[in-house]
């Protein structure tokens, strides 16, 4: 009887024993296959992850790249800009020494002895500095101060920087006034008068360059009391400024004198590299930076060469601009007239910037 019980004891200990065994077995293949399916979805879902990251990444860079100036001038009108460019024989080394002169008998006539300019890291001013400071070594020139200012509002930190190391190359001052703090605090109280919670980044890019005109003329004033009576020098060219009128009005278009509005954007680098400027400045795409990643020709639509060439074209007699245009094929025809358009366009569209203000005189 004892020997039963303990048989069937033993028996049962060992079923539960095998039970165990086997649940724990099954609890295992169970779990591992579950942590292959979890494993196995996690793997899925970082696949779908990153296919659409890839997917984004090639958007965004299709996106930028559509953005960005594809715009290839023709091999035929570069051939016409080179023929034109032959014509004007530009001569860099000729134009800084006069234009030293000149500037240097303006400011003698008028008693003045500093210039004001504000540096953007941008080519045109970087050039307007440095021929301030070429004319200021010549002989009996009256200019005791040359005062480079950079007046970042949200502005790119490696523009700024090449504001300062191009102060650096020329031994000359550059001086920062940051007023980011400030134009927040009066956008918002503008803002806000108004009832306007976003206005566009337009607007608030022109508000920047509207921001920094004060500031360039306070400096002169300053100076002035200094005994250093001094100008604000702009920094415009022929292309930029002179046709498409791609400035702000009340902006970098309040100057005195415009030191660079006979040279198109090509002679602007070449003036650079005459006087020096440094070379990340003369590499960087033109930008006024008045909000983030904006570029010129990217805004506009096409390049400064096209443009140069566009001014070289309206110069021509009636009759020459039919010949101009006969002589073109197809393709290059097209893009001509196609991009003429766009840029006549921006032309008419700024006109307002050149006379102003408007005097609508009843008596």
């Amino acid at each position: 009887m004892l020997t039963t019980i303990t048989q069937k004891f033993k028996t049962g200990i060992k079923r539960k024993i095998i039970e165990k065994t086997i649940l724990n077995q099954i609890n295992q293949r169970m779990i591992s296959k579950l942590m292959n399916e979890i494993n196995l979805k996690k793997e899925i879902k970082e696949i779908k992850e990153i296919k659409q990251k890839i997917f984004q990444n090639s958007f965004s860079t299709k996106k930028k790249t559509e953005s960005k100036i594809i715009f290839s001038m023709h091999q035929e009108l570069e051939a016409k800009l080179e023929e034109f460019r032959k014509k004007r024989n530009f001569d860099p080394e000729t134009f800084c020494d006069k234009k030293g002169e000149m500037l240097n008998e303006y400011m003698k006539k008028f008693g003045l002895k500093a210039c004001v300019i504000a540096i953007s890291g941008g080519i045109d001013s970087a050039v307007c500095f440095a021929l301030c400071m070429h004319a200021k070594k010549l002989k009996d020139s009256p200019i005791e101060r040359v005062l480079g200012i950079t007046l970042p509002i949200h502005s790119t930190p490696s523009h700024i920087q090449r504001a300062f190391d191009l102060g650096k190359a020329f031994d000359n001052e550059v001086v920062s006034v940051d007023q980011t703090e400030i134009h927040d605090k009066l956008s918002e109280i503008v803002e806000k008068a108004i009832g306007c919670e976003k206005p566009s980044k337009f607007a608030r890019g022109q508000f920047r360059s509207y921001q920094r005109t004060p500031i360039n003329y306070f400096a002169t004033q300053i100076l002035g009391s200094m005994g250093l009576p001094a100008i604000v020098i702009g920094t415009g060219n022929k292309d930029e400024d002179g046709y498409l009128r791609y400035f702000c009005k009340a902006g970098d278009g309040v100057v005195d004198v415009q030191l660079i509005a006979d040279l198109h954007k090509n002679e602007v680098r070449q003036v650079a590299k005459q006087l020096g400027v440094i070379e990340s400045i003369i590499l960087a795409p033109p930008s006024a930076d008045l909000w983030e990643g904006q570029t010129d020709e990217d805004e506009i639509g096409f390049s400064y060469d096209f443009v140069e060439l566009i001014t070289d074209f309206n110069d021509l007699s009636t009759e020459e601009q039919k010949d101009f245009r006969k002589s073109l094929g197809l393709e290059a025809r097209q893009q001509f007239d196609k991009v003429f358009e766009k840029a006549k366009e921006i032309h008419r569209k700024n006109a307002h910037k050149v006379n102003f203000p408007v005097n609508l005189n009843l008596l």
